[in-house]
C-alpha cells in the first residue's frame, strides 16, 4: 500500500513520480502475486475530484487499485497523519502478507525519501 499525500493544495510531483515508478513495475508485482494499493487522502468535499485529476492519463493494470480516503480515516487508522498546515499524511509504504500482517513499513518524514518499486519488489517476491 502506498499512502500518498493526496490533495495538499496541489498535486504532489513526488507522489506522481513514485506512482509512475510503481506502475512501470506493475507486471513484476503481478508476477509476484501482489496487488498495489494507492491511497489518496483528503478532505471529503474535495478528495474525489482531486483524485480523479491525479489519476487522469494513468493506465492502471488489473493489480493496481486506486482508492480515496475521505477525511483521512485510513491515514488516522495507521497513525500516518502529518498534522501540520498544508499536509495530510506522511508518504508511506506498507507491505502486508496474505494474512494482513505488516511485513515492511517505510514512513517518510519528508516529501522525499520514498520507497522505490525496486526496493519493495524483492520484499513481495519473498512473500510469494
Amino acid at each position: 500500500m502506498l499512502m500518498l499525500r493526496g490533495w495538499v493544495g496541489y498535486q504532489c510531483p513526488i507522489c506522481t513520480r513514485q506512482v509512475g515508478d510503481f506502475l512501470a513495475k506493475a507486471n513484476d508485482f503481478q508476477a509476484a502475486g501482489t496487488n498495489i494499493i494507492l491511497v489518496y487522502p483528503g478532505e471529503a468535499a474535495l478528495v474525489q475530484s482531486k483524485a480523479e485529476e491525479f489519476i487522469t492519463g494513468k493506465t492502471l493494470p488489473a493489480n493496481v487499485h486506486f482508492l480515496i480516503d475521505p477525511d483521512l480515516k485510513v491515514v488516522n487508522q495507521y497513525n500516518l497523519r502529518w498534522n501540520v498546515p498544508g499536509e495530510t499524511a506522511y508518504p508511506s509504504t506498507l507491505v502486508f502478507n496474505r494474512q494482513g500482517v505488516v511485513q515492511f513499513v517505510k514512513i517518510s518524514q519528508s516529501h522525499g525519501d520514498r520507497s522505490a518499486a525496486a526496493d519493495v519488489l524483492p520484499i513481495v517476491q519473498k512473500l510469494k
